[in-house]
C-alpha cells in the first residue's frame, strides 16, 4: 500500500508529464477501440449482407435437379435425401468453414399443401439472416419460421399436421419461391413433429393413410450448404466433395464468394494497425520509464539505503506506470466511444442505406471490451517500465546514492 502511494505521489510531482504520456496512451486505445467495434460491426453486417446471397456450394443427392438461384438459399422439393452423417464428413473439409444442412418435407397447414424446411440454426447462414419480427432465443421444437408469401403472423397458432405450431418469425421476402412459399423448422423441431405424427397413426390402430409424415426418416437431409474459409479454393474444396460418393456440387456465383471471403482482411487489417500502434505506445512508455527512473537514481538510492528492497523499487516503478496507462486507456475508451458514436451517424447511416446494418455489440460484449482494454493498458505500462525499473534494481544503494545509475 505504502508503494502504491509513492507512485501516485511521483505521478502529481510531475503532472504535465503523466497527463502527456496518458493522453497518448488515451488517443492510442480511442483510435483502437473505435477500429475495432466499427471494424468488427461493419465486418459481420456485410457478412451477413453477403450471407443473404446464399452458400457458395450446395452439396445435393446425386440424382437431384436442381435451380442454381434457389439452391443458393435453401433446398428444393426432391424425393432424394442423403444420411445426416455426411454433413460432419464435410464439415472436417479443408476450406470449409460451414456445413448446414436441410431437410424439406411436405406437410399440410391449415388444410393447404406447403413445404416444411428443416434446418440447424446452430449452423444455418442462409435462413435466419432473412429473419425479421423473430423474437430473441433458441426456436423451441413446436415453434416455426414463416416465409415471406405464407399466411401467419408472428405469434399466431397454426395447425401443422393437426398439430399446435406457434410462428416465431417471418422472413423478409426474398424473390426466390422456395424460400418465400415455405416454412422452416428445426431439425428437433420435425422430428418431434414426425414423431407426434407417428403416434397419432398409432392411436388410429395402423391406418398409416391420414398420416401427414407417412414415409419421414430420422437421420436424413436433403441438401447441406456450404460455406467457404476466408482463404479457401472453391475448386479445392469442390474436388475433395467429389470424392464422397453418391453427390453432386452445385457452385454459386463466385464473384460474391471472393468478395465475401475478401471481408476478412478488413478486420485483420484494423487489427494489424492496432497492433502496430500499441506497440509505438509501448516504445514511448519504455523510453519515457528510461528517462524517469534515470532522473530518480539519488531518491532511489536512499530508498534502498532506508530498507526498501530491490523489488519493492521495482514494483514502485511498475505501479506507477501501471496507474498512468491504465487511467489513460479509460480515458481511451470514452475517446473510441465518441469516435464510433461520430461513425455511427456518418459512415452508420451510409452503409444503412446500402443495406448494411451497422449496431452495437451488446451490454455484455460492450463491458467485457471496456474491462480487456483497462486491463491491456495498464499492462502495456508495465511492459514498458519493466525493463528501466529491473536495470536500476541490480545498482547498489551507494552507487545509486552519487549518481552512477545515471550512467
Amino acid at each position: 500500500m505504502l508503494l502504491i502511494r509513492l507512485a501516485a505521489q511521483n505521478l502529481g510531482r510531475r503532472r504535465l508529464r503523466a497527463l502527456l504520456l496518458g493522453f497518448a496512451v488515451a488517443l492510442a486505445v480511442g483510435v483502437g477501440v473505435a477500429g475495432l467495434v466499427a471494424g468488427r460491426e461493419l465486418s459481420e453486417g456485410i457478412a451477413a449482407s453477403f450471407s443473404r446471397m446464399g452458400a457458395d456450394l450446395v452439396v445435393v443427392p446425386r440424382n437431384t435437379l436442381v435451380n442454381l438461384t434457389a439452391s443458393l438459399l435453401t433446398v428444393q422439393p426432391t424425393d432424394e435425401t442423403l444420411d445426416s452423417a455426411i454433413v460432419a464428413q464435410l464439415a472436417a473439409i479443408a476450406g470449409v468453414a460451414r456445413a448446414a444442412p436441410q431437410r424439406l418435407v411436405p406437410v399440410v397447414v391449415e388444410g393447404r399443401s406447403f413445404n416444411l424446411i428443416a434446418f440447424d440454426p446452430a449452423t444455418d447462414f442462409t435462413v435466419q439472416t432473412w429473419a425479421r419480427e423473430q423474437r430473441p432465443g433458441p426456436i423451441g421444437v413446436n415453434e416455426l419460421l414463416a416465409g415471406g408469401r405464407v399466411p401467419g403472423r408472428t405469434g399466431e397458432t397454426l395447425n401443422v399436421c393437426r398439430r399446435p405450431m406457434e410462428i416465431r418469425g417471418r422472413l423478409a421476402r426474398t424473390g426466390v419461391g422456395p424460400v418465400d412459399d415455405s416454412y422452416f423448422i428445426s431439425f428437433a423441431g420435425l422430428d418431434f413433429l414426425a414423431a407426434l405424427c407417428s403416434q397419432d397413426a398409432e392411436l388410429r390402430k395402423g391406418d398409416h393413410s391420414a398420416m401427414c409424415l407417412p414415409d419421414y426418416q430420422a437421420g436424413k437431409v436433403t441438401a447441406v450448404l456450404l460455406q467457404l474459409a476466408p482463404s479457401a479454393r472453391s475448386e479445392q474444396v469442390k474436388f475433395a466433395v467429389s470424392q464422397i460418393a453418391g453427390v453432386k456440387v452445385v457452385e454459386g456465383n463466385a464473384l460474391l464468394t471472393s468478395s465475401r471471403q475478401a471481408l476478412r482482411s478488413l478486420l485483420v487489417g484494423v487489427a494489424v494497425f492496432s497492433a502496430v500502434v500499441a506497440l509505438a505506445v509501448l516504445i514511448l512508455v519504455s523510453l519515457l520509464f528510461s528517462a524517469i527512473v534515470q532522473e530518480r537514481t539519488r531518491e532511489i538510492g536512499l530508498l534502498r539505503a532506508m530498507g526498501a528492497r530491490p523489488n519493492h523499487i521495482v514494483a514502485m516503478v511498475l505501479a506507477e506506470a501501471a496507474m498512468i496507462t491504465g487511467l489513460g486507456g479509460l480515458g481511451g475508451i470514452v475517446l473510441g466511444f465518441a469516435l464510433l458514436l461520430a461513425s455511427a451517424r456518418s459512415l452508420g447511416f451510409y452503409f444503412e442505406s446500402l443495406g448494411v446494418p451497422f449496431g452495437w455489440p451488446t451490454l455484455d460484449v460492450l463491458a467485457a471490451i471496456c474491462g480487456a482494454v483497462v486491463v491491456a493498458s495498464a499492462a502495456l505500462g508495465v511492459m514498458g517500465a519493466l525493463y528501466p525499473a529491473w536495470r536500476v534494481r541490480r545498482l547498489e544503494p551507494f552507487a545509486l546514492i552519487h549518481g552512477e545509475g545515471a550512467r
